[in-house]
C-alpha cells in the first residue's frame, strides 16, 4: 500500500535525525492545530520543541497537491529540507485526515458578516469567494452602473449598490489580521461574497487598484516625516507642492514644485570656530601654586532662533577672553 503523499514528504525530505524527533513530538502530544482552511488547503500548526520550552508555528499549504504543498516553520533550522517541527506537523495533519477530523461539511454564510482572507483586492480571490455567475454579474452591472461610494477611511469603505429597484448596504474592512470584514443584507448563502460585495470591491479595484485599502489608512504620522525633510506638515497648503502615491499600501511622497528643496541639516557652526594648537611639552620648574589656575580664554554657545527654515534655529560657538582672569 503505498503511503499518504504527506507522510511521503516526510520520509522524502527530512534526515533520519529529524523523522525520528518528528515522530517524538508528535506522539508525545506536542502538535497543536492553530488555523485550517480547507477551501485553500492549508493549516497551521502550534509545535513545542523536544528539547526547550520553545513553542514554533508551522505553516503548511496546499496540502491537497501533492506536487504543490509547501512547508515553513519559524525555527532556525536551516541544515535540510525540513525541520523536526515540520515533520511533527505533517504527522498531525495527517492523523486529522485518517480519523476525518478536517472533512468539511456544507457551510452557509451569513452575508451580514462574512471574513474574506486576501490582503489585497485580487480578482483571483473574488472569483474564489464568489462563483462564475457572480463574478460575470458584477462585471456586466459595472459596464453600466456604479455602486455609490458614501464614506471610505481608516480602511473602511461603506457603499450603497441598487439592484433590481433595492438598494443594499455594503461595508467592507480591513481587519488586524489583515483581512477583510464584509456586511451586507443580501441574501446568498453559497458563497462568502454576495453579488453587492463583488460589485464594491472589483469597483474599487479597477477604480484605485489593489491596495486601496491601504491607501485610505490613517498614515499621517507617516506623511508628517517624509514632509519635516522639506520643512512642511499636513497642517501646511501643499496644493501644487506635494502630492502622496502609494506603493506595497505605503505612502511615498512626491514633490511637484521643483522650488522645494530637502531643509539642510545643522551638522556644524555657522562661523568657524579657531582651536588652539596644543603646544610642544617643555620641562618647566616646579612652582607652588597658592591659588587655583583660571583659564584665559572661555567658549560660549549661542542659539539664534526664529529662523523660518526646519529646525528653526541654529548654533553658533564663540571664543573669547576671561575677563575674570583680567580683574583678578
Amino acid at each position: 500500500m503505498a503511503l499518504p503523499h504527506l507522510i511521503k514528504y516526510v520520509y522524502t525530505h527530512g534526515t533520519d535525525e529529524v523523522i525520528r524527533r518528528g515522530k517524538k513530538i508528535h506522539a508525545i502530544g506536542f502538535v497543536e492545530l492553530v488555523e485550517y482552511d480547507d477551501l485553500f488547503g492549508s493549516a497551521v500548526f502550534r509545535v513545542k520543541d523536544d528539547s526547550y520550552s520553545t513553542y514554533y508555528k508551522v505553516y503548511i499549504q496546499k496540502f491537497k497537491d501533492a506536487d504543490s504543498t509547501s512547508l515553513r516553520c519559524a525555527c532556525p533550522y536551516n541544515l535540510g529540507d525540513i525541520c523536526r517541527h515540520e515533520a511533527a506537523a505533517l504527522f498531525q495533519l495527517q492523523e486529522l485526515i485518517d480519523r476525518g477530523h478536517l472533512q468539511a461539511e456544507h457551510v452557509q454564510y451569513d452575508q451580514r458578516h462574512t471574513v474574506v482572507k486576501m490582503k489585497a483586492i485580487d480578482l483571483k480571490s473574488l472569483r474564489l469567494f464568489s462563483s462564475p455567475e457572480v463574478f460575470a454579474e458584477a462585471e456586466t452591472f459595472l459596464r453600466t452602473n456604479k455602486a455609490a461610494i458614501e464614506s471610505a477611511g481608516n480602511e473602511t469603505v461603506k457603499a450603497t449598490v441598487n439592484l433590481d429597484g433595492r438598494s443594499y448596504k455594503v461595508i467592507i474592512r480591513k481587519n488586524e489580521e489583515k483581512n477583510f470584514d464584509t456586511s451586507c443584507d443580501y441574501e446568498d448563502t453559497e458563497h462568502p461574497l454576495c453579488l453587492p460585495k463583488v460589485i464594491v470591491l472589483l469597483q474599487l479595484l479597477n477604480t484605485h487598484g489593489a491596495s486601496y485599502f491601504d491607501s485610505i489608512r490613517n498614515w499621517d504620522k507617516e506623511k508628517n516625516k517624509l514632509l519635516e525633510a522639506y520643512g512642511y506638515s499636513l497642517n501646511d497648503d501643499l496644493k501644487g507642492k506635494f502630492e502622496f502615491a502609494y506603493k506595497d499600501g505605503k505612502p511615498f511622497l512626491r514633490v511637484l514644485d521643483p522650488a522645494i528643496k530637502r531643509v539642510a541639516q545643522v551638522t556644524a557652526p555657522a562661523r568657524p570656530v579657531l582651536i588652539q594648537q596644543k603646544e610642544k611639552e617643555v620641562e618647566l620648574p616646579v612652582v607652588e601654586e597658592t591659588a587655583d589656575a583660571v583659564p584665559s580664554q572661555r567658549l560660549g554657545v549661542v542659539f539664534n532662533l526664529g529662523k523660518k527654515n526646519f529646525p528653526h534655529f541654529t548654533l553658533d560657538v564663540v571664543m573669547g577672553e576671561n575677563i575674570f582672569n583680567k580683574v583678578r
